[in-house]
């Protein structure tokens, strides 16, 4: 959990982070960090704490957001999170080999029966 004043490095690498992306869920741009994290991208999430604030801060202030700590790994994460969002999309639905239910693309695993997506 990332304190307020507290970062998670220091340094002149770290010198001027880049926000990358803000997004109303928090699962959201968690699990863009983790996508990130995974491919040696050093980030950190900021607000994640601010939505108790809403009514007293405005709304686009609380939303959290994901910065990268390297100038240099800005452009690596643009592609990386373009490449899976567009995979993402250009899934469509599913239908389980075990029980035959029909899943919506973003599930690996069936919904009903919990099979895995064979189909790639």
């Amino acid at each position: 959990m990332i304190q307020l004043g507290f970062w998670p490095a220091s340094g002149p690498e770290f010198h001027s982070m880049k926000r990358l992306v803000s997004h109303e869920s928090l699962a959201h741009v968690g699990h863009l960090r983790n996508v990130l994290e995974q491919s040696g991208i050093a980030c950190v999430v900021r607000n994640e704490q601010l939505s108790g604030g809403l009514g007293e801060i405005p709304f686009l202030e609380c939303l959290p957001e994901l910065w990268v700590l390297r100038d240099e790994d800005l452009a690596r994460a643009q592609v990386l999170i373009r490449d899976m969002e567009n995979a993402e999309a250009r899934r469509g639905p599913w239908r389980c080999r075990r029980c035959g239910e029909s899943n919506e693309g973003q599930f690996a695993a069936c919904w009903q029966c919990g099979a895995a997506d064979e189909s790639g």
